[in-house]
């Protein structure tokens, strides 16, 4: 049986605050503070003298990135944000008709293919919600992309992705999603959810900080469309130590869309996280989030407080959104308890991770019993 106290001790953020903002930001644990810190060390005692292991370590980092997602490792590239890699996807998708979203999904899933100018439609929520009947009626001869968030970061909603694309097969669409608010939290798996480009950072809740991301895209598509990276360079070409300045060998796989000098010290810590991630199962720490998140509706109910959230299992997640009269004001009395929580979605967002107990949960309800107004 697994000792969540245990693995608590490696949070060092436990000691003093009970935080409950994973969807801001998680905390790192000490393997990941240590794997980066490891980097700047080797650079300090040797230059740039270990840089053949370091390009080996990314490549271990893509294999077992791609192990942890259901993917192959040619399917996997490293960027810096979510907004990079769906950057990258809106270039790519440009010229392939029209987009539908939907209003709820952060700004990074959206803003790249405004700013492409794409023929882009929002479906509206219901309840906070994205029904994919809604999205069925957006649906017309020029459609070619949906995009969409696994779990929404302002109500927690999570997305049917089997179901969607099924849809997409059905209708010959290109399925993009950002799954961000679940990737560390959540089972994910692409060929089984049917995913065609994946955006997505290590900032969350894969526990490894920020300036880390990730692309995925499906081999046959990395195969099949006609595209060359909207920006490119060295670490782009198939033989990255081949030093050709007068001829592109663009790679075939979806490190192609690298650029500059890579990014080690966040790519390592990328590593180190889904390692700690890994060695607890990830259906494990699903199983543990949801049950903290029960228990904390079942508080914030025994309140009479209004939950934003859905509360249908299938589309629960590690986030639960609830209403108050006086949002900030309620948040700052709780950051002078050292509760953290986020003000998203229209009330406070409450989004525990596997280190977090009953008792973080208890002096955030401790705070609001003496503090909302009802």
């Amino acid at each position: 049986m697994l000792n969540w106290e245990r693995l608590r001790e490696d949070f060092v953020i436990t000691k003093k605050y009970a935080y409950l903002a994973n969807a801001a930001a998680s905390p790192i644990p000490k393997p990941v503070r240590d794997k980066a810190v490891t980097f700047y060390n080797d650079m300090l005692n040797y230059g740039d003298i270990l840089w053949d292991r370091w390009l080996e370590e990314i490549e271990q980092t893509r294999i077992e990135y791609a192990k942890f997602i259901g993917a192959d490792s040619k399917e996997i590239g490293f960027t810096h944000s979510t907004t990079e890699g769906m950057n990258i996807i809106a270039h790519m998708l440009s010229n392939k008709g029209k987009v539908i979203s939907n209003e709820l999904e952060f700004p990074s899933s959206n803003l790249p293919w405004l700013n492409i100018g794409a023929d882009i439609c929002f479906v509206k929520a219901r309840n906070g919600k994205i029904l994919i009947k809604d999205i069925v009626n957006n649906i017309n001869g020029r459609t070619g992309t949906i995009i969409t968030s696994h779990v929404q970061y302002s109500t927690g909603f999570r997305q049917d992705l089997v179901e969607l694309s099924n849809l997409t097969k059905q209708k010959g669409l290109y399925l993009v999603v950002n799954p961000t608010q679940s990737i560390g939290a959540l089972y994910f798996d692409v060929k089984e959810f049917g995913i065609d480009f994946m955006a997505s950072d290590g900032h969350k809740w894969i526990i490894s900080s920020y300036g880390v991301g990730v692309i995925y895209i499906r081999k046959r598509l990395l195969d099949d469309l006609d595209f060359k990276p909207p920006f490119f360079g060295q670490l782009g070409q198939k033989h990255r130590n081949t030093f050709n300045n007068m001829k592109l060998d663009i790679s075939q796989s979806a490190s192609r869309f690298e650029l500059g000098s890579p990014h080690f010290p966040n790519i390592f810590a990328l590593n180190a996280g889904i390692k700690y991630i890994s060695k607890i199962g990830v259906m494990e720490i699903e199983k543990r989030i949801l049950y903290l998140t029960r228990y904390l509706i079942e508080k914030l109910q025994e309140l009479n407080l209004c939950i934003l959230s859905p509360l249908e299992e299938k589309h629960r997640s590690g986030i639960v959104v609830f209403k108050v009269d006086n949002t900030e004001e309620i948040i700052r009395k709780l950051e002078k308890e050292m509760i953290i929580v986020s003000a998203r979605g229209g009330g406070i967002r409450v989004s525990p991770h596997f280190y977090n107990n009953e008792e973080d949960i208890d002096r955030l309800i401790s705070v609001l019993k003496n503090s909302v107004r009802c």
